[in-house]
């Protein structure tokens, strides 16, 4: 699943409209673009991943209690985990929520909330498989099924921009399937028993259905059921997962919900939240105390965790050294929310927060030269982009896409704005996706990058060629947008806005919004229609699937993230392919090899500019011992706090 990154969706007061590019920003970057078709790479080009060393902690030292003073970047748009799609929520959540499964930082999956589980069966069925399951129903003036269900399954041959109407399957339907035998995949896992809410409830299978049952119209509803067709109680301790039809991706998208306590299953659409009334309850190991809207939130050790109750030898798979905790050491955490980059970095120069990230890349710098900071730091799975406006003209045609892309100096944007705190995306896979992404990166890269190079006598040919044919008068007019509060991404806007003005072909203006009123714009379905350049960060998954489907599948726009009405047949249909068929399920190699002609394709196509992947980073003060970064934001603190499949957990040395 796909997440908005470096904030994406936090309330927000006020917009702010940059005309065009600032003067200092261009003195400051204007070194970083020699003029002609080449970038300077005159910046800092080392990887600081390189200079960094993880620490090396004896838990016997380990030190109780104490309060962790954090440093967020945005408000918390929602508590309620299927109505949010931002990693800064997600990040407030995963102190609180559980899943079944967890992930360690390569990817690798270990029963949590669940004891055990096991894939019990594979059936190769297609989606056609449940048409004698489906009920019919009408279509809306906008091309959509009309009704108030999840659709689990929409039959491949209907179409609702076409028809009248259309095949369905909703949840009660994909019970009487499931019922008779009909579904692709079946996951059986056995909870913990013992395992109690902050209410003091008794986590039970029941709990697993209705949480899924709660995701049903939800925010994230279309990449929770890509895949999930049912879930269903066996006993009191044991829950079924049925997926659609085989999912190379189902072990761990399955079991992806964040377990709802039974008295907050059945609450209205973005109900579980302080702001409706209702604070969140999980089996996490942290309770909220309190909650000050767009100021800060607390929260205190949950007395009855599960972990601490049971210890941490109890759970069959830990192996980590004998003096690991049995819970998170800390007692409180107190997170105080400062969207300014600069204002996060003076509270901690100050001693008012102990830890703190998302700060600018020159700023990283300065504290990792000073001994008095650390700086935690990761490869992560989040990277940034930019979305042509491929459903106005000239942006419909993929070759004035793909002259744009060469007047993207990805170099330029990690050596000069990042600091080397990044890595140029030469192709559109991280690092920590390769694994099932793609079958030889080597190959993959060498093939891909030159499309990706800066280049601007391409980019220059492919303009005059599509505007000889298309009668164009240059310089076209574009507004870029990008949201106000991420410092190195605004100044990588403005290095691209440069790149473009300096050609002679375009005339670009940048306009910046504060972050919720940026998302909140970017995901209505009519923003497709503006003739808009967004620039957005994103947080993939180990998934591959998840840097090119969030993107630039059909069934996200409108959601996450496809901002520019992308829809195209064939790429909806390679996307599916490589996930969902019996094939690439058996086979991981026939997988890669799929992933690889969609790269390709992407390339060509250029619906979207992938400009680098981010390092996810942590700095704190050298009071907080043991700290290890997470790739993915919104697992940065929970991850730090408390983590046996890695043997990590950290603590708050006390002064003398």
């Amino acid at each position: 699943m796909a997440r908005y990154t470096g904030p994406r969706s936090s309330p927000i007061n006020r917009r702010q409209l940059l005309r065009g590019i600032g003067v200092a920003s261009v003195v400051g970057l204007a070194g970083c673009l020699n003029g002609d078709n080449n970038e300077d790479n005159g910046g800092n080009n080392t990887n600081k991943l390189e200079q960094l060393e993880e620490p090396n902690v004896d838990f016997a030292n380990a030190q109780t209690g104490g309060t962790l003073r954090i440093g967020a970047t945005t408000n918390v748009e929602s508590f309620d985990p299927p109505y949010s799609t931002d990693a800064q929520s997600t990040q407030a959540q995963d102190f609180i929520f559980e899943q079944l499964v967890t992930a360690d930082r390569k990817g690798n999956l270990y029963p949590w909330l669940a004891k055990s589980y096991e894939q019990r069966e594979i059936q190769e069925i297609d989606r056609t498989a449940y048409t004698e399951y489906m009920t019919s129903v009408g279509t809306t003036d906008k091309g959509a099924p009309d009704t108030d269900a999840q659709i689990i399954v929409q039959h491949p041959e209907d179409d609702p921009a076409k028809s009248d109407e259309v095949r369905v399957l909703t949840p009660k339907e994909a019970a009487d399937a499931v019922d008779d035998g009909v579904y692709g995949m079946q996951f059986r896992y056995q909870l913990r028993k013992g395992v109690k809410f902050h209410n003091g409830e008794e986590l039970t299978a029941e709990n697993v259905v209705r949480t899924a049952e709660r995701y049903e119209n939800s925010d994230v509803s279309a990449q929770t059921f890509d895949s999930l067709l049912h879930a269903r109680a066996v006993d009191k301790y044991t829950v079924d997962l049925f997926a659609q039809v085989p999912d190379a991706e189902a072990e761990r998208e399955l079991p992806g919900l964040y377990i709802h306590a039974t008295e907050q299953a059945g609450l209205d659409d973005g109900a579980l939240d302080p702001r409706q009334g209702n604070t969140p309850i999980g089996t996490g190991p942290y309770t909220l105390d309190t909650f000050e809207d767009g100021q800060y939130y607390e929260l205190s050790k949950f007395g009855n965790y599960w972990v601490e109750n049971k210890g941490v030898d109890s759970i069959d798979w830990f192996d980590g050294p004998s003096a690991f905790p049995d819970g998170p050491v800390i007692e409180k955490l107190a997170v105080e929310i400062i969207p300014d980059a600069a204002s996060r970095s003076a509270a901690l120069q100050n001693d008012e927060i102990d830890v703190t990230s998302g700060l600018a890349s020159n700023t990283l710098d300065e504290f990792h030269s000073d001994d008095g900071y650390r700086v935690a730091a990761v490869e992560g799975g989040s990277y940034d982009y930019i979305q042509y406006p491929v459903n106005t003209e000239p942006w419909n045609d993929e070759r004035f896409r793909r002259a744009v892309n060469h007047l993207v100096p990805r170099e330029s944007i990690v050596n000069n704005v990042l600091n080397g705190w990044g890595r140029p995306a030469w192709t559109s896979i991280p690092k920590l996706a390769e694994k099932n992404g793609t079958a030889d990166i080597d190959a993959l890269e060498k093939e891909i990058r030159p499309s990706n190079e800066y280049d601007t006598e391409k980019a220059a040919e492919l303009l005059d060629e599509v505007g000889n044919e298309l009668d164009i008068e240059y310089p076209i007019e574009i507004q870029m947008e990008v949201n106000a509060n991420n410092k190195d991404r605004v100044s990588m806007v403005e290095l691209i806005a440069e790149s473009m003005e300096q050609t002679d072909y375009f005339k670009v203006s940048i306009e910046s919004y504060e972050w919720n009123t940026y998302t909140a714009r970017v995901i209505n379905p009519d923003y497709q229609n503006k003739g808009l350049l967004p620039a957005i960060g994103l947080s993939g998954t180990f998934n591959p699937e998840s840097f090119c489907e969030a993107l630039h599948h059909s069934n996200n726009v409108g959601q996450c993230c496809n901002l520019n009405g992308i829809n195209d047949p064939k790429l909806d249909q390679m996307i599916n392919d490589a996930r969902y068929d019996p094939t690439v399920v058996k086979d991981p190699s026939v997988r890669a090899k799929r992933y690889d002609e969609i790269w390709k394709y992407l390339a060509k196509k250029r619906y979207s500019s992938i400009t680098h992947f981010s390092t996810t980073s942590a700095v704190m003060r050298t009071n907080v011992t043991g700290f290890k970064a997470n790739p993915f934001t919104e697992f940065l603190y929970s991850f730090a706090l408390y983590a046996p499949e890695e043997s990590q957990a950290i603590w708050l040395e006390k002064s003398d």
